[in-house]
């Protein structure tokens, strides 16, 4: 009878491990349910997050390259596959010195390493209830007065997160000035007896707790509501009643991001403070993760893959018939490839949605710059970034958004990148529309010059479009 109970609980336990390739990892282990699991929580204990994290910092990449070989073999074993080519990857970089290809790709590589660790460790839970994570979970706060809901998210994210929850803003304070900071704040906005607009208002105003990123919680119909959350500094939206995938996915997306900003300010100190001479190693780091969250914004919408990438690109080349120097033409390069993190925030069904949006889900996508600009206003590491993510919806007459700005009030940077962004969008196929042709494409930046565009700026793009003969400046 022990020994049935003991089957079911593994099968309940490997059902949460379907994303590894258990049919490998447990020929390996010649079928032993048990001992594949031992090794599983071996793998977790014995992680090489910190000596990699270490390695990489120290530029030591002899052992770095041994790290990754180790976890190489140990992923492939357990069936980690896109872990263990992932570390494979990083370990032939290494081997041949590619210090640009570790640069560009060392925190993708940690955050799925430290993905995948979560997720198995989460797992492992059921098999020894009671015992403690091996890896310290991710704190959440929840401010809502409806104990239900409190109850429904605790009970559907017990193993993955720590989630503490209060029913007032107050509350939630005192829990703050407590010195419990969590990594993420789920807010209800829809309770009219609870002023929490305010509340997050004042997060967003203090030094102390401005980048915690806060969801906030809205009823299906607080359309105006959940607008005015997402201007005063939310990071996302989640509609009541909950459905918990989706809370889950987004609650994921935002950590992500989140640890990414984190590690991007962290890295620059750290670097800066041992030695403000390695100007170049420094550039290197803003390259890696700033291109991290320009893959990270793209993936959102299946349409627009390589757009970040694409409008850096176009923007480059703007600046640079313009005579700008390496400085700013950096710049403009990070706060192109940035300038759409807005969309973060956007739910996906609307982002990818091929039919016309309504007025309603054009509300929300407008939206994305006041967002993005919120969730880049503390990287002071990049300048432009910010500039760029709020106001790239700007037009030269002054009749675009959010903010309805004109002219030369709209910094340089940022009237660079709204004709390259503007240029993409028509060279590149869309859900509702075909590639527009090159002649078309002319015509409509001309159009535009002194009402959409900046005219100088227009009158570039013009002259890169006549040099570019073979129209190979679009989307492949």
């Amino acid at each position: 009878m022990e020994q049935e109970k003991q089957g079911f609980a593994n099968a309940e336990l490997l059902a949460r491990l379907d994303f590894l390739n258990l049919e490998l990892g447990l020929e390996r282990c010649m079928d032993d349910e048990d001992f594949y699991l031992d090794i599983l929580a071996s793998f977790v204990e014995e992680n090489q997050l910190d000596a990699l994290k270490s390695l990489y910092l120290e530029n030591n990449w002899a052992k770095y390259r041994i790290k990754a070989h180790t976890l190489k073999s140990s992923a492939a074993y357990i069936g980690a596959e896109e872990l263990s080519a992932w570390a494979k990857q990083i370990e032939l970089a290494a081997k041949e010195g590619d210090e640009e290809f570790i640069h560009r790709n060392h925190y993708h590589f940690i955050a799925y390493y430290e993905s995948v660790l979560r997720q198995i460790d989460s797992a492992m839970s059921l098999r020894n209830r009671g015992g403690g994570n091996q890896i310290e979970r991710l704190k959440i706060l929840v401010v809502d007065s409806d104990l239900s809901c409190q109850g429904s998210i605790k009970q559907a994210f017990r193993d993955q997160f720590q989630v503490d929850a209060v029913e007032t803003s107050e509350q939630m304070f005192a829990h703050l000035h407590g010195g419990a900071l969590p990594d993420m704040i789920l807010m209800d906005i829809s309770d009219a007896s609870q002023d929490n607009h305010e509340a997050l208002r004042e997060l967003k105003r203090s030094e102390a707790f401005m980048d915690i990123p806060v969801a906030i919680m809205v009823d299906e119909h607080t359309h105006e509501s959940m607008l005015q959350g997402i201007s005063e500094g939310a990071a996302e939206y989640l509609i009541k009643p909950l459905r918990m995938e989706i809370v889950m996915m987004r609650i994921n997306r935002m950590l992500q991001l989140s640890r990414l900003q984190t590690n991007l300010q962290h890295e620059v100190y750290m670097r800066t403070k041992a030695d403000k001479e390695k100007n170049q190693r420094i550039a290197n780091l803003l390259d890696q993760v700033v291109d991290a969250l320009g893959r990270t914004i793209d993936a959102k919408d299946k349409y627009t893959k390589g757009h970040s990438e694409r409008v850096a690109k176009y923007a480059v080349m703007i600046a640079k018939k313009l005579g700008c120097d390496e400085e700013q033409i950096t710049a403009i390069k990070y706060a192109a490839l940035l300038h759409d993190i807005g969309k973060i925030g956007i739910p996906d069904e609307i982002i990818n949605k091929p039919e016309s949006l309504t007025d309603k889900e054009y509300a929300i996508v407008k939206a994305h710059p006041v967002l993005g600009a919120e969730i880049l206003q503390g990287i002071t590491a990049v300048p432009g970034v910010y500039e760029a993510a709020r106001w790239h919806h700007e037009r030269y007459d002054g009749l675009g958004y959010p903010d309805g700005k004109q002219g030369m009030d709209i910094p340089d940077l940022v009237r660079i990148i709204s004709v390259a962004d503007a240029y993409d969008s028509m060279t590149s196929i869309r859900a509702y529309r075909e590639r527009m042709t090159q002649a078309m494409v002319r015509a409509e930046i001309e159009k535009g010059m002194g009402t959409q565009f900046d005219p100088i700026f227009a009158n570039i793009m013009i002259d890169i479009i006549d040099e570019d003969k073979d129209f190979e400046l679009r989307e492949k």
